[in-house]
């Protein structure tokens, strides 16, 4: 296995939703979290004890290298990211920009930023991607557009750097804030019984991070289970 419990893991969007869980599955680790308001620093610092915690704003890339210049880690899980809802004949070009540079412009630049440790360590890149890439809805072609090119990185990245392990986790539908915004956004009332929690989507981030070291999860879907009759 593995000796992941000694080695440094940086989780962004680690403030709430999937990004939150899993730095609680992850807790007892040496953690690097990132956050996008400062609001949000002390809280996480009293949930997640001995974590470190910085204040990063994926949709500015170009800060990114200042901020995280000489960061050493072993694992880097991109769970930050935006929605950005409308209609494809009404999507102008400042949302696009938006989810765009969080989505896919901000965990590239992180990743190049972390890479000469990662391949020092060995290490792993894990992007918590969607299972919109895999089939669409109505109203999501920016997140869903910014998604599939988030996977064709993580892909292209996987072939380039052959010392680091690259995995695409991509979650069904989720109980977490952004799920009920979306919804709320066309209308529609968010059943959480149809969903997974964030805990259990955690639980599976980990168990990738911690798989035996000759073995590399390229990709992992994961939708909501209800028992079928028969």
């Amino acid at each position: 296995m593995t000796t992941l419990p000694a080695r440094r893991v940086l989780v962004t969007g680690a403030a709430r939703g999937i990004g939150r869980a899993v730095a609680g599955a992850l807790g007892h680790r040496d953690l690097v979290l990132t956050v996008r308001r400062e609001d949000d620093v002390e809280p996480l610092r009293a949930e997640v004890p001995g974590a470190e915690v910085m204040v990063l704003d994926l949709a500015d890339p170009e800060g990114i290298a200042d901020r995280c210049a000489g960061l050493e880690v072993a694992a880097v899980v991109h769970c930050a990211g935006v929605e950005g809802v409308a209609p494809a004949g009404e999507l102008d070009p400042a949302l696009l920009a938006a989810v765009l540079a969080t989505n896919l412009a901000g965990p590239v630049e992180l990743t190049r930023v972390l890479l000469p440790g990662l391949r020092r360590s060995r290490g792993h890149v894990v992007f918590l991607n969607s299972t919109a890439v895999l089939g669409t809805f109505p109203g999501w072609a920016a997140y869903a557009a910014s998604k599939a090119a988030l996977r064709a990185y993580a892909d292209t990245l996987r072939l380039e750097e052959p010392a680091v392990r690259v995995t695409s986790v991509f979650p069904g539908r989720t109980d977490t804030g952004m799920q009920h915004r979306i919804h709320a956004a066309v209308g529609r009332d968010f059943d959480p019984g149809t969903a997974m929690s964030a805990a259990s989507v955690a639980a599976a981030v980990r168990s990738v991070l911690e798989g035996p070291d000759d073995v590399e999860v390229p990709e992992l879907v994961l939708t909501p289970f209800t028992p079928r009759d028969g």
